[in-house]
């Protein structure tokens, strides 16, 4: 059974391993929310799907995720890692904030209603979006095992562990743990118990490259990204030579569906990079161009693109930080450039990235047009960029593939143990 939040992004990041475990022999069907706008992602991955907690209001969504209306939303912060910012205040309530977005998105009805279908179908394995807390609930209740898969840096486990820090160096005073006093309730009105491996899984899969992977007790299991982009017909241009350096600008999708607003300026960006000797390829709908007053005459403007095969092409990559999207970028070898949003992980992966050599960022305060362009020339200029970005590219293909470690994930469904990470 896998568990999806319902949009394009988080749908795709856990087709690969249902194609593994589906290749193999198992069933495996999809379980939750139905988002009535994105119905094609969930078929296009070819899995069933059976859905479960009614459908997802993105509308209401969206009010509730608006900075400063009052409610613990998702744009807290999450990917703050710079120490003097860490404050105990700050620190608290980042997992209040976390917890209260992670009860948004597991209501009563999702939970009611899984564990109704989940104790008629029985699942023997539960693979979960890090935001599904529904599945390792509804595991625990029905006895199958249950493992984790990231889209993005484990912002859950980091914050946790933040937090759990603040405790220990405060003992003086009362921290309450959200998280585990709303499963435990839930879990005690179904007979079940609260299980520190609620938290992060059984196991965690883990497509990150190993310099964003957090050094965090957490039982990683480390495998290859596997791109998963719209299915689209592969335009002609995307397999001629470029006559100058083709970069890739994307915003990713997730602000454009689930949140209708970037936080980055298009402006700003495209201003950057219209007056440069390069070929930009970028990944922008109506909406999102709609306060440029001119297209800049060496971009190409596409609502979407079939990102693996272009980035095959590309030189360097602008971007907001998505777990996605640095994952593509990092199986075709392609160093980038982010102005990290502040949803989930952006900004700490991309001060991984900077350290490992084969990126830079810029925070969104410090994006100007100016900035931007220096950093792509940078990017394109100093070869020890592409070099590190290669070297970066083949860790990645030399990480065990998902259909590798299926027989792991059988061995964690029939035993309900533990797993190690496969050699």
């Amino acid at each position: 059974m896998l568990m999806s939040f319902p949009t394009r992004t988080h749908i795709y990041s856990l087709a690969p391993v249902g194609w593994a475990l589906r290749a193999a022999g198992h069933e495996v069907r999809y379980v939750g929310q139905r988002n009535p706008s994105e119905i094609d992602p969930f078929l296009q991955t070819g899995l069933d799907c059976q859905w479960a907690g009614g459908d997802m209001d993105i509308a209401l969504h969206r009010r509730y995720a608006e900075p400063g209306n009052g409610t613990a939303n998702s744009y807290s912060p999450l990917s703050e890692t710079r120490p003097e910012k860490l404050t105990d205040d700050f620190v608290a309530d980042v997992y209040r904030s976390t917890t209260g977005m992670v009860q948004y998105f597991n209501r009563d009805r999702l939970l009611s209603e899984t564990l109704r279908f989940a104790r008629d179908w029985r699942p023997d394995l539960i693979v979960w979006d890090p935001l599904m807390y529904t599945a390792p609930m509804v595991a625990q209740v029905v006895g199958a095992a249950h493992v984790r898969m990231l889209y993005a840096q484990d912002q859950n486990a980091r914050v946790h562990f933040e937090y759990e820090k603040l405790r220990a160096r405060r003992p003086d005073t009362d921290w309450p743990d959200p998280l585990a006093d709303w499963m435990s309730d839930w879990l005690g009105r179904h007979g079940a118990a609260f299980h520190e491996d609620l938290r992060f899984g059984m196991a965690t899969v883990d497509p990150s490259p190993a310099c964003v992977r957090l050094p965090l007790d957490v039982n990683y299991l480390p495998v290859r990204f596997e791109p998963v982009n719209k299915p689209l017909a592969v335009p002609d241009w995307v397999f001629q030579e470029p006559g100058r350096p083709r970069v890739m600008l994307t915003l990713g999708v997730s602000n454009r569906q689930v949140h209708g607003y970037e936080q980055a300026s298009v402006t700003d960006l495209l201003g950057a990079l219209g007056d440069l000797d390069i070929e930009v390829v970028a990944t922008l709908d109506r909406s999102q161009l709609s306060s440029v007053d001119r297209l800049p005459s060496n971009v190409r403007a596409e609502p979407f693109v079939p990102m693996n095969e272009v980035l095959s092409t590309c030189s360097a990559i602008v971007h907001q930080g998505g777990g996605a999207t640095i994952g593509n970028a990092v199986v075709n070898g392609v160093p980038q450039l982010i102005v990290p949003g502040t949803t989930w992980s952006e900004r700490s992966s991309a001060v991984a990235q900077q350290e490992r050599g084969y990126g830079l960022y810029v925070d969104l305060a410090d994006a100007t047009a100016e900035r931007v362009r220096e950093l792509v020339l940078r990017l394109l200029r100093e070869p020890s960029f592409r070099r590190n970005a290669r070297e970066v590219q083949q860790e990645m293909l030399a990480t065990p593939t998902l259909a590798d470690t299926v027989p792991a994930l059988e061995s964690l469904a029939g035993a309900g143990r533990s797993l190690a990470p496969v050699a």
